[in-house]
């Protein structure tokens, strides 16, 4: 073990089975920057809330860098609209749209000029977004990219999905759906949010990697100890109630995720309960 994969391990407590877990993937990435032939590569990564896909893509930049490749790396979080913006989406559009995460709550035009940025080898500016507060870091807190890197990750919960069919849309699949959108306004807002912006943000990844978690309802254990962990490094952070509601917003096209991005994406990785990688 390489004194960076040490501090790696130590620094987000992972179990040293992470390396040989992680190393088929750093292959893969590897192998497909060297297809490029020099171009700038963007990754698109999704994987569920829990998943792990933030440590991914961190290990990611980690070991490319180790073998001299730079790697930049962003959340679709990052770009989360303001507290304020959400707010007026909720007055003008539906009142669900006040909770970030879902298509529609992102400044999604933002990270098209970040991708395009990156690939026409600009300089750009990456944002921060501040879960603990629910808004966006001050600028002077966000990462200024003065020399473009060789690979950009781009990482979120959404990121490839494909606007859902309408059969789909037409009943609620939880309890916040059933008792806020029995109309199904919020949900078809959201699918066509999706179908717009987010697909030509799609379009401009080179590839796509697939963290399948397989079940919704590991969605909430690991959530719910993202938020415990987060509430003992920085003292705020939401309540175990608070996360079983917060994860309603983000099951329906998770759970569509399941049966849709398997088919589209170009690495598809299986994470079990332990969050072991399995590959497919």
């Amino acid at each position: 073990m390489a004194p960076w994969q040490s501090s790696f391990i130590k620094t987000h407590t992972l179990t040293d089975s992470y390396l040989s877990d992680a190393e088929p993937i750093v292959q893969w990435v590897k192998a497909e920057y060297i297809k490029m032939m020099g171009l700038p590569f963007c990754l698109g990564l999704n994987g569920a809330q829990g998943s792990g896909k933030s440590t991914l893509a961190a290990y990611l930049a980690a070991a490319l860098g180790n073998d001299g490749l730079s790697v930049a790396v962003v959340s679709i979080d990052d770009f989360y609209l303001s507290p304020e913006e959400r707010q007026m989406l909720a007055t003008n559009q539906h009142p669900l749209l006040k909770t970030r995460g879902v298509p529609g709550t992102h400044s999604i035009l933002q990270a098209i000029d970040v991708v395009d940025s990156f690939k026409a080898q600009r300089q750009f500016i990456l944002p921060r977004f501040d879960k603990s507060q629910d808004k966006p870091f001050k600028s002077q807190y966000w990462q200024k990219v003065e020399t473009p890197p060789d690979i950009l990750i781009l990482e979120g919960w959404c990121i490839g999905l494909k606007p859902e069919p309408n059969a789909r849309l037409q009943s609620s699949v939880n309890s916040l759906e059933a008792k806020y959108d029995s109309s199904g306004a919020y949900r078809h807002y959201v699918n066509n949010c999706l179908a717009q912006d987010y697909q030509h943000l799609f379009s401009l990844f080179d590839k796509l990697m697939y963290l399948n978690v397989q079940a919704f309802d590991r969605v909430y254990q690991w959530r719910l100890q993202q938020e415990r962990e987060l509430k003992t490094n920085l003292g705020e952070g939401m309540t175990d109630d608070e996360v079983a509601e917060f994860i309603q917003y983000f099951e329906r096209l998770t759970v569509w995720g399941f049966a849709s991005l398997p088919k589209q994406s170009d690495l598809t990785v299986r994470v079990n309960e332990a969050h072991r990688f399995i590959f497919e």
